[in-house]
């Protein structure tokens, strides 16, 4: 079983699970170092899958936990048998845990315990996903741009942290996320969200 097998299973169960999100795959956090598989983008939450097919190893996994659980607020792993067991062992506990399997109609997904949410999210991490012009927009909303024109993306966020409390933070990046216009929407090669 690879990626390009699971893939379109989950997208068909994100859609199915999450009928009015925002589904993004290959939805890059840090500057696009790590990539989120697939993401629903909803104003109540966002919620990321990453696939661990028999094909794949688990070296990445633990940097992808830190980063997921950083920016998101529920998680899953969804992987075939080969790697379910320790997939499922090195995610923490609030992560949910989905078996990928083949049936008689191509791959079938099967919940092995729900996603429940992020107890600690990040609000700074949370604030990298917007674009520089996104958040220039919303200092000058707030009447607090003032020098900032100019500024880099950097000093930008840090002013925001300073304006907003964290949950006004994170509610601030949902609702970017699902409103943003000129995102391909599924495409694996949508433009890069830090510019």
């Amino acid at each position: 079983m690879h990626d390009a097998d699971v893939r379109p299973a989950l997208r068909a169960y994100v859609q199915a699970v999450r009928p009015h999100a925002r589904v993004v795959e290959e939805l890059g956090l840090r500057a696009g170092r790590v990539r989120v598989d697939v993401a629903a983008l909803e104003l109540c939450e966002l919620t990321a899958w990453e696939i661990k097919a028999d094909t794949d190893n688990l070296r990445r996994l633990p940097g992808q936990v830190a980063e997921y659980s950083a920016v998101f607020d529920r998680c899953h792993v969804v992987a075939g048998a080969r790697h379910l067991q320790l997939a499922a062992g090195a995610v923490p506990s609030w992560w949910g845990v989905l078996r990928v399997r083949q049936d008689a109609g191509g791959w079938a997904l099967e919940v092995l315990r729900e996603g429940r949410p992020n107890p600690a999210p990040s609000a700074e991490a949370s604030l990298e996903l917007v674009w520089r012009d996104e958040l220039l927009a919303l200092l000058q909303s707030r009447g607090a741009a003032r020098g900032l024109c100019s500024a880099p993306r950097g000093r930008l966020r840090a002013r925001v942290l300073e304006l907003l409390t964290p949950e006004e933070v994170r509610a601030h990046v949902r609702h970017v996320l699902v409103t943003r216009e000129g995102w391909r929407e599924g495409s694996r090669h949508h433009r890069h969200p830090y510019m």
